[in-house]
């Protein structure tokens, strides 16, 4: 693959086994053209979203929920008043994510 990446890698991102590396997602981010802190904000919310709000300067509405914060381990999601599960939650992690990368791609 252009990005030099195993196949072993890519099986342990998808189970969620490992979290892919700085290096390894702005290598994809490269691949698939699109702004590398798309997949560093997500990967390492921690890291890079403090630093993504800083270089945006905007100024957001008192009622922005920022999707880094609904979908962080710590966040407990309900529906109809009833928790989500660990195993929901990260199913809905990855579709609104790559929702979010898809309409990335759209723009290129």
């Amino acid at each position: 693959m252009a990005t030099h990446t195993s196949p072993a890698s890519f099986t342990k991102w998808e189970n969620e086994q490992t979290i892919p590396s700085e290096r390894s997602l702005r290598k994809l981010a490269d691949y698939y053209g699109v702004e590398a802190q798309q997949f560093l904000v997500l990967a390492y919310p921690d890291k890079y979203a403090q630093e993504e709000a800083e270089s945006e300067k905007t100024a957001l509405p008192a009622n922005t929920i920022r999707i880094e914060d609904v979908i962080s381990p710590e966040t407990e999601l309900s529906f109809n008043d009833k928790l989500i599960s660990e195993q929901d939650k990260r199913l809905f992690a990855a579709f609104v994510s790559g929702i979010l990368l898809s309409k990335a791609d759209d723009k290129a």
